[in-house]
């Protein structure tokens, strides 16, 4: 199978040492800079459970130079999933399978619930998504690991192995399983869904609060769930977003509590959305948090926490784009 990796940051480039390990040709889409030109010169480095291996990858900014894909990988940020999925059109329309790896709430999940409105603003403003990637048409990947990029070319993945992969509309497809089957080895591996609606907003009901709230403090998922008054307000923040997903039929059967010892359990770990606050990077607000914001208003879910959290992290990126004499994200 020809797999392109569109987003060779850290999740993508984990996944592209896993597809190569089962065998796959594996090609690089990614953006201009330091780290793809690294990957250019010196190959991919992925430090994995104590290994090491560089991968000799075919790898460039502009798709024309990489071969058509089969399946085509799309994992950036979810403030540039329209950009990128715009750059691989013509790969789409010739057929191509697409699987998407992003945090948040996805641009289908209304359109799987036979909303009168489908169209999710805070994710895909226009709509563009949803027309050209409609939920029969993509398919979607929750990642359970993590991994950072330490230097240009150099991924470290220090935990988790999963990666969730299913159809948005439920059920088990062809596509599904030939995905799973070309990543059986290496250090990530697949777990076929028959319902990935529920694993994403799992995974969101994690995100939502500890990703926002980490970005606020500058603290790590430990010291925030080990402070009883942030511990109360992430569980708060879980409550309001659990009751959305149950007015969209996405009922999840975990408390508070026991969502929030899950993400104890990973320890003194430093949540993305830190991790790009510490950068100075774009964060994934409005896919992690506006979104279900926008869902919990048309629901009629009251959200104060939700709110209160969001307009605190807005006016501190204002203030610090200001400062840094940038325009906000």
């Amino acid at each position: 199978m020809k797999i392109t990796i569109v987003g060779p940051g850290a999740v993508g480039a984990t996944l592209a040492a896993s597809f190569t390990a089962s065998g796959a040709q594996v090609s690089l889409l990614g953006a201009p800079g330091a780290h793809l030109d690294a990957i250019v010169e010196h190959g991919l480095l992925v430090d994995s459970t104590g290994r090491s291996a560089r991968h000799r990858l075919a790898a460039s900014d502009d798709p024309a130079r990489l071969p058509e894909p089969d399946l085509v990988v799309i994992c950036v940020k979810s403030q540039d999933l329209s950009a990128a999925v715009t750059r691989v059109r013509p790969w789409i329309e010739a057929g191509a399978d697409v699987l998407v790896v992003a945090n948040g709430v996805p641009w289908w999940l209304l359109a799987t619930v036979g909303a009168d409105d489908p169209v999710i603003r805070s994710v895909d403003p226009d709509g563009g998504l949803l027309e050209l990637l409609p939920p029969i048409r993509v398919m979607a990947g929750v990642a359970h690991f993590s991994s950072s990029v330490p230097a240009a070319g150099h991924v470290t993945h220090s935990s988790g192995d999963c990666l969730i992969v299913g159809n948005p509309l439920g059920g088990v497809s062809a596509r599904v399983d030939r995905c799973a089957k070309a990543l059986s080895a290496g250090p990530v591996h697949a777990e076929v869904s028959a319902d990935i609606r529920t694993a994403t907003w799992e995974k969101l009901l994690g995100n939502v609060n500890l990703n926002p709230v980490s970005a606020l403090t500058g603290g790590t998922v430990l010291e925030i769930l080990e402070h009883p008054d942030l511990r109360q307000l992430c569980a708060a923040i879980f409550t309001e977003a659990a009751e959305v997903g149950t007015r969209l039929g996405i009922p999840t059967a975990m408390s508070a509590d026991e969502r929030l010892d899950v993400a104890r359990r990973l320890g003194a770990f430093r949540t993305s959305m830190l991790q790009d606050s510490d950068r100075g990077r774009r964060l994934e607000t409005d896919a992690i948090l506006g979104a279900v914001r926008e869902l919990a208003r048309r629901a009629g879910v009251p959200s104060p926490a939700m709110d209160a959290v969001d307009g605190l992290l807005s006016l501190r990126e204002r203030i610090r784009h200001e400062d840094q004499g940038q325009e906000p994200g």
